[in-house]
């Protein structure tokens, strides 16, 4: 192959050398200036496509493409695809290129500068060659012999063997090349393209490259670097080029198709896989014009009511043809004009809109206008009237139109015409949804029988994309509509049923389905809740009663899981029902059916998880129930789930997988809501019984060299409903029933930190490698009974304890809930301290005793408690000493979260203060020492594990205690060292990667500066201000230099990743009010005058003035963070097009120009 041929095949492959010279190519031009010294040329893309064409031409003229290995498909459609992307660069984007390339090439060419003709002339040569390219690729797409049907015959394919510029991809993106160049070339170029060439020579083109053109213009003129004007121009073009042109060529392409008949949509399905057309040159003709009516209608807003009165002069029935296309059995066809018919109703709604709008202020105002502007607003109520007549005729017509699909849609789903059944479901479903107001009211002037009829048969389909599209439609008509909600619930209990061949998927379909019916499926059921809640809540009473006494069968659990889906999906609405009758009587017979299976179907791990689900959603109802034992024997079936023995159902484990369910799980969720829900019910002796057993169960496993099948999590869920059980006691037994519970922990804990040391002593002389592997399974258990220990902490902090106050004092009580705590953590504490002290460079470590400590520090209630906070924060200290010596990154993270906490508890008391006591400073003293020894941590080394947590610890002292920080740093450093250095780090991190990270940035320095705006220098101590004004003199500075470039750039150039940019927005919108014009002028201009903004001179002055508008008010308009999010949003383009002066472009400056 030949030096383009070459670089292409390499690129195809995936090689990086042929990339990144297309890349580089398509983006710059170099200078030749060696070749012939006195006739320097400069090279870029069109040099190369001028060199690419020519090779293909002479490739295929050899005759070297009869072979299929050896064709030039996929090397001419990347050449037209990159092509495409080059010639969305404007001319004069072009020029500048040059112009660059000569002003870099000066350095070495003086002689270049000198000389203007020269310059001018490479110039010159290289738009003639950009016209020379354009010339050629227009013959290419407007040569028949590229357009001819194929015969299909392999004699004929060996005697004229298919060009490479025949293939459809590579042939609609040439026409994509020719509209995109005429629209960057600009409005006149389009309008020159279309009235003197198109339209006129419509009779003696190929109609497919006229319609994929014509489509092209319309979706390259609907781009952010469309040039002023281009939309007027294509609004002016509508007329001609919908009567002229597309309607003709559909009605047209439509005949001849069904002339052919539609024998050939097979055929076309497979073909399109390999060469992406088809063979049926007539579908993709009719697809493609469809698809061209779509764009120009986006383009101008044209809704069906507009489109057919374009064509009302004409013979052309558009909607009628519209309506025809949906008889194509070919996908590319009916997916096209289901697109279309969707485009076109929404822009009929929309104008429905306007139609209300002006009808409401009518009503409002018609009596107190002036004579002339009533008599203005009656006319336009007149037309707008017309118009929504004829929506509501159209509306009939396509209801009535798409309801005929019914019978055909039946014909297709039983000849697995799948992509066909989704599109006319489509279809249906936005018609439906269009037309709903219309069948409520009765103004729909057809019956939409049919269409529902339509949609039902999609709810039936076997694919989870069809009946979703139907389901999706039909539950927002469900709820008002006691009647269809009905007819639907049979068929939204079927689909969720499993289907059995999906059990033993491994291809992906089952989590497609579980997608499908967590998210479609729910909804649609808790529509139909909505609109036959009775009938629904029996129906599904019904099903589990009868699955629960049916013979076993394969088929069984997943009918009972099923079933138990169904009251899942509406537990949150039903169990909210003021009126619980009807519910709780089903919730007894549900209960009461599940319970007299005895485990012969609900032993299925996923019916027993379902069954847990349900019971979990529905325990607060049980309460309400008549029958007084539903809650009993609920909870019976938990605690039966729960202490089941898992092993027996290992061969239904790929049942549970794929769904992520355990029944363990499950039972543990649902085991805590009953016990929250009622903890009275299991204070008798032999509900704590059962209790105490399933609590103990991993450590009696353990201890029989079992492994725990209990996960740390579960185990969790569970210690709060334990605790809320404990919470029920009377006050005076929570000491010993919280010792009770932590009793396990604790002595878990002692024996696994003895095998911890006895491990790390022996495996001394053993290779770090080796000590690693033996030591991380003990570090991990450790670390889960230390997480355990921090859930019950936390669970008996945050339980309720005034149901206790009207039988004790609250003094009392919170003395007692207090002490029982205290009690339980002094007893854990020595072998706390020992494990901080040896093991919290392990992260598993850090993090469970980070959990415990951060749990812990809301037990400081009042300054009598000073010394249980002095213990808590000493042993943090201890941790954060371990962690900072191993330089252990992670490890430092849940300290630093401890910090957040600490600090945000006691602010008050750490910020200093002339009426602080010592009990205030002592606090200070904490909060300086575990200040200081985190920072040491992160002084040297802001990694991206630790900079979120670090810039988050930061934001909460700014808001809690400024001055603090303000005058934070080590002994013999300036005051402000720490403050000083995270503000030098964050413009680097508001430039990361990551999104925490600039979060927590942006956090950090939005209420840095607030504090800064509030604080008043004049109220604090000579002393302080002395040592704190030059501290916040070198903290603005950095503001309102490097961050606000920082921050600016990112933001408004479009670099900012989308979830950042509005807290980006609102820190410098805070920058802003709190600096002076002044101050910011500079650094706010250079970030705007930055290389990588694109939207030219005058958005540049737009925004500054903007900018400077925000500065000298108090107070930003919504416009502000609009404004930066419409610059950021047209810097989002992945073309070498340009921005500046075009569409987009120009409405942001007018826009914004008066706001």
């Amino acid at each position: 192959m030949s030096h383009g041929l070459s670089v292409l095949d390499h690129a195809i492959r995936g090689d990086r050398g042929g990339l990144s010279f297309l890349e580089q190519t398509a983006s710059i031009y170099v200078l030749d200036a060696a070749t012939t010294p006195s006739h320097p040329t400069t090279y870029g893309w069109w040099n190369f496509l001028n060199d690419a064409l020519n090779e293909v031409e002479r490739y295929e003229s050899e005759g070297r493409h009869a072979s299929t290995s050896n064709n030039l498909d996929g090397h001419v459609r990347l050449l037209a695809t990159i092509t495409r992307r080059v010639a969305r660069r404007p001319p004069a984007s072009d020029r500048r290129l040059v112009g660059t390339c000569l002003a870099n090439a000066s350095m070495s060419h003086m002689n270049l500068l000198a000389n203007a003709d020269m310059a001018q002339s490479l110039l010159g040569n290289n738009d003639e060659l950009r016209e020379r390219n354009m010339g050629r690729i227009a013959a290419i797409v407007f040569d028949f012999s590229f357009h001819r049907k194929n015969s299909g015959s392999a004699r004929s394919m060996m005697q004229y063997p298919r060009s490479a510029f025949s293939d459809p991809v590579a042939m609609e993106q040439f026409c994509g090349v020719v509209a995109a160049n005429a629209v960057s070339t600009g409005p006149v170029a389009v309008r020159h393209l279309v009235s003197d060439w198109i339209v006129p020579g419509i009779d003696s083109l190929p109609p497919l490259a006229v319609v994929a053109i014509m489509s092209h213009i319309a979706v390259e003129a609907m781009g952010k670097g469309c040039p002023g004007g281009t939309k007027d121009v294509i609004r002016s073009l509508v007329p001609s080029v919908f009567t002229c042109v597309l309607g003709p060529i559909l009605i047209d392409s439509l005949r001849e198709s069904d002339e052919r008949g539609d024998n050939d949509a097979m055929i076309e399905a497979v073909s399109s896989s390999t060469t992406g057309g088809g063979n049926n040159i007539e579908h993709r003709t009719a697809a493609l014009a469809l698809r061209a009516l779509e764009s120009w209608c986006k383009a101008s807003s044209i809704g069906a009511v507009k489109l057919r009165s374009i064509f009302s002069s004409t013979n052309v029935n558009i909607l009628e043809a519209i309506a025809d296309a949906l008889y194509s059995n070919a996908e590319v066809m009916i997916d096209a004009v289901s697109d279309l018919i969707e485009t076109l109703l929404r822009y009929d709604a929309r104008d429905a809109n306007v139609t209300l709008g002006i009808s409401i202020a009518g009503s409002v105002m018609s009596n107190c206008l002036p004579p002339g502007v009533a008599n203005q607003l009656l006319f336009a109520q007149q037309v707008t009237g017309e118009s929504e007549k004829s929506r509501v005729s159209i509306l009939s017509e396509l209801v009535s139109a798409v309801g005929l699909q019914r019978f055909r849609f039946a014909e297709r789903q039983s000849n697995g015409d799948t992509a066909v059944c989704r599109c006319l479901a489509r279809t249906a479903a936005k018609v439906l949804l269009e037309s709903q107001d219309l069948i409520k009211n009765g103004t729909l002037q057809a019956s939409p029988d049919g269409l529902l009829d339509l949609l039902f048969k999609a709810a039936s389909h076997p694919s989870v994309y069809v009946c979703g599209i139907a389901f999706e439609a039909l539950s927002v008509i469900a709820p008002s509509n006691s009647e269809l909600s009905t007819r639907l619930l049979p068929y939204l209990q079927g689909k969720a049923i499993i289907p059995f061949h999906l059990i033993r998927d491994v291809d992906g379909s089952l989590d497609d389905y579980v997608n499908f019916r967590e998210r479609v499926l729910t909804d649609a059921l808790i529509a139909c809740y909505t609109g036959c809640s009775t009938f629904y809540l029996e129906s599904c009473g019904s099903a589990i009663d009868e699955f629960c006494q049916a013979s076993p069968s394969p088929h069984l659990p997943y009918q009972l899981e099923a079933a138990l889906f169904c009251m899942i999906a509406v537990s949150k609405g039903a169990s909210k029902t003021p009126d619980k009758q009807v519910l709780c009587g089903q919730l007894e017979k549900m209960i009461a059916a599940l319970a007299k299976n005895s485990f012969s179907t609900t032993s299925h791990p996923l019916v027993m998880a379902k069954m847990c689900r349900f019971i979990n959603n529905y325990a607060i109802c049980f309460t309400s129930c008549q029958t007084k034992n539903v809650f009993e024997t609920a909870s019976e079936l938990v605690i039966t789930s729960f202490n089941r023995d898992m092993d027996q159902d290992n061969k239904h484990a790929h049942s549970t997988s794929t769904n992520d369910i355990s029944p363990l799980s499950e039972a543990s969720n649902a085991l805590k809501q009953l016990l929250c829900s009622s903890p009275a019910q299991f204070s008798t002796p032999a509900a704590r019984s059962a209790l105490e057993n399933a609590w103990k169960m991993p450590y009696t496993r353990q201890q029989n060299g079992m492994c725990s099948v209990i996960a740390i999590e579960d185990r969790e869920v569970l210690c709060s409903g334990m605790c809320a059980v404990i919470v029920s006691l009377p006050s005076e037994q929570w000491l010993a029933s919280l010792d009770a519970l932590a009793q396990p922990i604790l002595s878990c804990l002692n024996v696994v930190t003895k095998e911890a040391d006895r491990v790390t002593i022996g495996a001394g002389a053993a290779g770090a490698g080796q000590r690693g592997h033996d030591v991380a399974p003990i570090m991990n258990r450790l670390s889960n009974e230390i997480r355990l220990l921090a859930a019950v902490v936390r669970c008996f902090i945050q339980a309720d304890v005034s149901q206790n106050f009207s039988m004790e004092s609250r003094a009392k009580v919170i003395a007692h809930h207090r002490n029982a705590l205290v009690s339980l953590l002094h007893k854990s504490w020595p072998c706390q301290t020992h494990i901080a002290k040896k093991y919290c460079s392990h992260e598993v470590i850090a993090t469970s005793i980070g959990q415990l400590l951060t749990n812990s520090l809301s037990l400081y209630g009042s300054e009598m408690e000073l010394p249980l906070l002095i213990e808590i924060t000493g042993l943090a200290k201890i941790s954060l000493s371990a962690v900072v010596k191993a330089k252990s990154p992670p490890s430092l993270v849940p300290f630093l979260s401890f910090m957040q906490k600490f600090i945000h508890l006691h602010g008050s008391k750490i910020e200093p203060n002339p009426r602080n006591n010592a009990i205030h400073e002592a606090i200070q003293n904490v909060a300086k020492n575990l200040m200081l020894m985190s920072y040491e941590g992160v002084r040297n080394d802001v990694t991206q594990v630790v900079a979120s947590p670090m810039f988050d610890t930061l934001s909460t002292c700014a808001k809690q205690c400024p001055i603090f920080l303000l005058i934070l740093s080590r002994d013999s450093q300036p005051d402000g060292e720490v403050i000083r250095s995270s503000i030098e780090a964050a413009p680097m991190t508001l430039k990361s990667n990551e999104m925490d990270i600039v979060l927590s940035t942006v956090r950090f320095l939005k209420e840095l500066v607030s504090s800064l705006a509030s604080i008043s220098l004049e109220t604090l101590q000579e002393g302080q201000r002395q040592a704190i004004e030059p501290v916040v003199e070198n903290i603005k500075r950095a503001i309102q230099t490097d961050v606000i470039i920082t921050a600016v750039t990112s933001a408004c150039v479009g670099m900012s990743p989308p979830e950042v940019l509005e807290p980006l927005t609102n820190l410098i919108r805070v920058i802003f009010m709190f600096s002076q014009w002044s101050d910011i002028e500079a650094s706010v201009s250079a970030a705007i005058n930055c290389g990588q903004f694109q939207l030219g001179d005058e958005a540049k002055l737009v925004a500054l003035k903007n900018f400077k508008k925000c500065t000298m008010s108090e107070y930003t308009t919504a416009n502000f963070g609009n404004m930066i999010s419409d610059m950021w949003s047209m810097h989002q383009t992945d073309d070498t097009g340009s921005i500046a002066g075009g569409e987009a472009v120009l409405e942001f400056a007018q826009r914004y120009k008066t706001s």
